[in-house]
């Protein structure tokens, strides 16, 4: 066969790790499953630094944070629109809550004006670190 690769994708979100070490581990041992017999190049199609589904919309649609296994407790403004005044269309960011709702929780919805993130269960300096097991890995 011409032309023929096989596309990976690994999402560190899903999995939580509990250790930086885990972390890095699950990146490696992820790229060996799907790589050691595979008779084509392996290329990785998309993958993410979330260290869990915290974040907005993350899990889906309106579903941030459904099926968290760390606390996600870290909330920022929402984003404004990129477009032009004169074209963008914002939300109510002094209501309560913003749906419409995924899977019927409210946990990763619009809370005034706020929108989840990842948890501070990383911090930077280990998301960092996690970012370079990542590059390693994939090289």
């Amino acid at each position: 066969m011409e032309n023929v690769v096989m596309d990976v994708h690994h999402y560190q979100a899903w999995d939580q790790p509990a250790t930086l070490k885990d972390s890095c581990d699950t990146y490696h041992s992820f790229i060996k499953a799907n790589t050691e017999n595979v008779k084509y190049p392996v290329w990785v199609g998309e993958w993410s630094l979330a260290t869990d589904d915290c974040a907005h919309w993350l899990g889906g649609f309106n579903d941030g944070g459904a099926t968290p296994k760390q606390t996600c407790n870290n909330w920022v403004d929402c984003p404004k629109s990129y477009l032009p005044a004169e074209l963008a269309v914002d939300f109510d960011r002094t209501a309560e809550i913003v749906g419409p709702f995924g899977r019927g929780t409210d946990w990763g919805c619009i809370h005034k004006g706020k929108c989840p993130i990842d948890s501070t269960y990383f911090s930077d300096s280990d998301v960092n670190k996690i970012g370079k097991c990542v590059l390693d890995a994939y090289d």
